[in-house]
């Protein structure tokens, strides 16, 4: 018996299609910004070296990447690109860095943005002040509805 194909299915599967086209557009444009086209451990220098899509290479000494630090030459040659090339992976060592986490990570970024984060303006102190002597943030407003008492139903008399 032929399956009939109903209009219903044929949108899901064109909307489907749709989305999976705009997914693998995402995926191109982000390989294109966030990608390398290479990684490896360069040993005589003692750094991991990536060459990023953009054309600009880039030399991580191993000590300032989170966990490598106590990693042996061995368990850092063996290092490669995922398909989307923005991951790299170290297969012996099972860690994985995002390219654009570690790029990060070595120009100190991360902790820049923390700092900034934490920065506290005259203009912020002057606020919190105030905001404090008016009693604080105000309280969630809660929607309480009025609860009715059970009422006791009575009991039928005995017989019935």
């Amino acid at each position: 018996m032929a399956h009939k194909k109903t209009s219903a299915s044929k949108s899901y599967r064109e909307s489907t299609d749709a989305e999976m086209n705009a997914a693998a557009a995402r995926g191109r444009l982000e390989m294109q910004r966030d990608g390398a086209r290479s990684v490896h451990y360069d040993e005589s220098r003692d750094e991991l070296r990536i060459a990023l899509n953009s054309g600009v290479t880039m030399s991580i000494p191993r000590a300032r990447i989170p966990g490598l630090e106590k990693a042996t030459r061995k368990e850092l040659e063996q290092v490669e690109l995922s398909p989307m090339t923005t991951t790299i992976s170290f297969l012996r060592l099972d860690a994985d860095y995002s390219v654009q986490g570690l790029i990060r990570q070595a120009l100190g970024l991360n902790e820049q943005q923390r700092a900034a984060g934490s920065v506290a303006s005259p203009a912020k102190r002057a606020a919190a002040i105030q905001n404090g002597q008016l009693g604080g943030r105000p309280r969630k407003a809660v929607n309480v509805q009025s609860v009715q008492p059970k009422r006791k139903r009575k009991k039928a008399p005995a017989g019935r």
